[in-house]
């Protein structure tokens, strides 16, 4: 059976590639996914994001901002 990693350990592990210059950021229950800066660019909840989810989101956003630049 396959084990389901949230996308906090996914980034302790190393193993969620994120955009350069973006971070994971969490607190109680919160994920905050931080562009280079710091400003937010989405949260999620600390138990179930998916390593996939959050991904998308940093490089759907880190595409979107790269190219208004």
């Amino acid at each position: 059976m396959a084990k389901n990693v949230s996308a906090l350990d996914a980034y302790r592990e190393g193993e969620l590639p994120l955009p350069p210059g973006y971070t994971i950021e969490h607190g109680a229950d919160v994920l905050l996914v931080r562009r280079e800066g710091g400003s937010v660019v989405a949260s999620f909840s600390a138990r179930g994001a998916t390593p996939k989810e959050v991904k998308r989101t940093a490089w759907d956003d880190h595409r979107r901002t790269s190219n208004t630049a």
